[in-house]
């Protein structure tokens, strides 16, 4: 039987390859082309950018992370405490504005409650955890339902914040959509 130290870990590993798939997603990577052949000069600026791409993937799946190890670490404390205790989940928010509380909380709440589930069911990899804890495709498409819709109440919270940032509209619903892509092809691929 696997720990809730090796459970973390895989839950962990699973949302980082998330997080990563959508970093390249969204962020442009550098395209080889055939004049980098024809001018060595280019082939320094292609591996410059290249350099900039995996700096800034690397930056957007820390932050990315940032949110879900905290959800993780509310979710360990319950079963720690073998769901009794009632983990004070304002206590554990960043400094927001007000607005951005509610919503933030919700998101955390669900979040952590699908980690509770996925720690406290049987399994040694991401996906046996996932189909001892929700048992069928439904089950785990409603869940993963409720964590998109509480990711996107607080994206719009968040929106008038991020006026003055230039296509960040654009970044978010690209974030959003290619969640729910990805989660759905998961489920997918774990109920088959």
């Amino acid at each position: 039987m696997t720990g809730l130290t090796q459970k973390k870990e895989i839950i962990l590993r699973h949302e980082l390859e998330f997080a990563d798939s959508i970093g390249s997603a969204i962020l442009e990577k550098p395209k080889v082309s055939i004049w980098l052949i024809f001018i060595p000069i280019l082939f320094l600026f292609f591996i410059y950018r290249m350099k900039k791409f995996k700096n800034d993937r690397g930056k957007f799946v820390e932050e990315f992370m940032t949110a879900r190890r905290t959800a993780m670490g509310i979710a360990l404390d319950a079963a720690a405490a073998e769901g009794r205790a009632n983990p004070d989940i304002a206590a554990q928010i960043p400094d927001l504005p007000e607005p951005l509380k509610k919503p933030y909380i919700s998101w955390m709440k669900i979040l952590s409650a699908h980690y509770l589930e996925l720690l406290t069911a049987d399994g040694d990899d991401f996906r046996l955890l996932v189909r001892t804890a929700y048992r069928n495709r439904d089950n785990y498409l409603l869940a993963l339902d409720r964590l998109n819709t509480a990711e996107k109440e607080f994206h719009t919270a968040l929106k008038p914040y991020l006026d003055s940032v230039e296509g960040s509209s654009d970044i978010t619903a690209s974030i959003e959509s290619l969640s729910r892509r990805l989660r759905s092809e998961m489920a997918g691929t774990i109920f088959r």
